[in-house]
């Protein structure tokens, strides 16, 4: 099953290496416009969040192109460009929900997250760990822990409230 990049917020400090590599990596220069990740920040909340190409399912950004320059790539689950088909009308823009799709006006050209051939090297630059490249289901027992912590703590609470003595068995 092919993996996922997955962003947890709560680790991202705003450093925006992630940026400068990314562009480093696909475009040969060190200029965060180019970069197919964005770290959104909201200063007066303290929150920063990567924002990355959700490799979504139902495309919206395959749908809208008259060209057919998007298509998903089955191997790695992606949804890729051929930039040989690619007129730059910059609909899959426009139609993205999450503003993962970028243009470069230099080079006239649209660009997107392709995980770098499987490869993602702003996870491998990402000191603080807020960026993982995972299988879905290593995603989604964390996601299981975590309810179950919650849930957990609530039954503690709730117990300790109403005088229920907790056996451990």
């Amino acid at each position: 099953m092919p993996k996922v990049l997955i962003v947890d917020p709560s680790l991202c400090t705003g450093c925006r290496t992630c940026e400068l590599i990314c562009s480093i990596k696909n475009e040969g220069v060190a200029n965060p416009t180019l970069a197919r990740i964005r770290v959104i920040a909201d200063k007066y909340q303290g929150v920063r969040v990567p924002m990355i190409c959700q490799q979504c399912r139902d495309a919206p950004c395959m749908c809208v192109c008259p060209s057919g320059a998007l298509f998903r790539d089955e191997t790695l689950d992606i949804v890729r460009r051929n930039e040989d088909r690619c007129i730059v009308c910059r609909s899959c823009v426009t139609a993205c929900p999450f503003g993962a799709m970028g243009v470069d006006p230099v080079g006239k050209k649209v660009f997107k997250c392709e995980l770098c051939e499987g490869d993602p090297e702003c996870v491998r630059f990402c000191e603080d760990k807020a960026l993982r490249y995972e299988e879905p289901d290593v995603l989604v027992m964390k996601k299981k822990r975590e309810a179950f912590g919650s849930l957990s703590a609530l039954f503690e609470k709730y117990a300790s409230r109403e005088g229920i003595v907790h056996m451990a068995t």
